[in-house]
């Protein structure tokens, strides 16, 4: 039997196609409100500490145990996204009874990672200005929080962040030092003349430094044997 067999033998026409369809969305919708939900539960447990309770200091690894099929990575995720859910419907921006509708799970992730870096504060502005970009009726995802971040925090100017001295502009090499007084001028030579000689390296300064003990104890030094070698 063919796909469009087992296809045509379980669904025999349109109307019971929506049918079909009406009550996977309803499944789907409940998921993700019930996602939503238990982080926000899980978060809830551990602020109360309830894994202490059960004698389990870590509570990633006691809900691991208490939750099957959680592993203690996952949870460590579950609750930073549930931490901000329930600052969500704190501040009153969602309503952790029916959550779907506001934010999605990926949303939740993406805020959890901007109230890490910048607080609270900060996310619940990026939350609103999302909420503001996304179509009625649309819930806020990964996308969106990214947007809207962006569209608060742009790149920094490089302008203001490079120094002067650190940008590239070749038209004007030379023309600082040009403006300067003879006397500044003679200096800034004399000090460039100074620190051509000087080493580079760790090796270079510790080489040097060798040599220079040797000249003060009246012996030969390796550049010397390179010197008389090469007149040979």
């Amino acid at each position: 039997m063919t796909r469009q067999e087992l296809l045509d033998a379980g669904i025999a026409s349109r109307s019971e196609a929506r049918r079909h369809v009406g009550a996977a969305l309803r499944h789907y919708r409940t998921a993700k409100r019930a996602t939503i939900q238990v982080m926000a539960d899980l978060r809830r447990l551990q602020d109360g500490g309830v894994h202490l309770m059960y004698g389990e200091q870590n509570f990633s690894i006691w809900a691991e145990h208490t939750f099957d099929g959680l592993a203690a990575g996952n949870v460590r995720q579950l609750t930073r996204a549930g931490g901000v859910a329930l600052e969500l419907e704190r501040r009153n921006l969602i309503d952790l009874h029916e959550p779907e509708g506001y934010v999605g799970t990926t949303g939740l992730r993406e805020l959890s990672v901007v109230s890490n870096d910048f607080g609270d504060d900060k996310m619940a502005e990026v939350f609103i200005t999302a909420r503001e970009s996304v179509e009625e009726g649309k819930e806020v995802s990964g996308t969106a929080v990214k947007a809207a971040l962006n569209l608060l925090m742009p790149p920094a100017n490089p302008e203001l962040v490079i120094p002067p001295a650190l940008r590239e502009d070749d038209e004007d090499d030379g023309y600082e030092e040009e403006k300067l007084p003879p006397k500044i001028r003679e200096l800034v030579s004399h000090i460039q003349d100074l620190a051509w000689g000087l080493p580079e390296s760790a090796d270079e300064l510790a080489e040097a430094n060798e040599q220079l003990r040797a000249e003060l104890a009246g012996s030969d030094t390796a550049n010397d044997d390179k010197w008389i070698a090469s007149k040979r």
